[in-house]
């Protein structure tokens, strides 16, 4: 039994009034027809998904078989490769960080501005009209652009941020070069401890 139904036996059998009851009954049937649509939806998207898949994979070898034979001429081929990029063209491009490079499920990101959140591993990603989201282990979502590829901190990098929290000051005030020559000398010193 779903939880509609559930919900439909309740309001039949509660001291609800009956007006409550309808509306109670009317709120589990637009739960039933949104989640019969999306249901709809996702079958038709597998089902586009398969075809296309199996569309290109014939393509793919009935151009492998012409070239391995050499019976493919080079117009053939050209004809081929723009038919391909035109096909390309009409494909949804993956999502893009801050930095403008590609998100893929399992990267790890981080936030562009808020340097206290905590880095995420990207669990999931959906496309609508708004755009991209992304998505991490909880559900919580993200828009790509907000967000960047997780580095582990550098030896220069932690001393930038501990320059700048001892001066409470900006980034324009540490000397050039300062940051990179005691990196240098922290990476000696770790190296003859070793």
């Amino acid at each position: 039994m779903s939880i509609t139904d559930e919900l439909r036996e309740w309001a039949k059998g509660s001291t609800l009034s009956s007006w409550t009851a309808e509306h109670l009954t009317a709120i589990a049937d637009r739960i039933d027809a949104e989640h019969e649509k999306a249901m709809s939806r996702a079958g038709q998207l597998l089902a586009d998904a398969e075809k296309d898949r199996d569309y290109n994979y014939a393509n793919w070898q009935d151009c492998k078989q012409k070239v391995l034979q050499h019976n493919i001429t080079l117009d053939e081929l050209s004809a081929e490769i723009e038919r391909l990029k035109d096909e390309l063209a009409h494909r949804i491009e993956l999502p893009k960080d801050a930095d403008g490079e590609y998100i893929h499920v399992g990267d790890v990101m981080e936030w562009v501005r808020l340097s206290n959140k905590p880095s995420f591993e990207v669990r999931a990603m959906r496309y609508d009209e708004g755009g991209w989201e992304v998505y991490d282990r909880l559900g919580d979502r993200y828009v790509p652009s907000a967000l960047r590829h997780y580095h582990a901190p550098t030896v220069e990098d932690v001393l930038r941020d501990f320059a700048l929290a001892v001066c409470k000051d900006d980034a324009l005030t540490i000397r050039k070069g300062v940051v990179e020559e005691y990196a240098a000398k922290l990476r000696l010193a770790e190296g003859e401890d070793a």
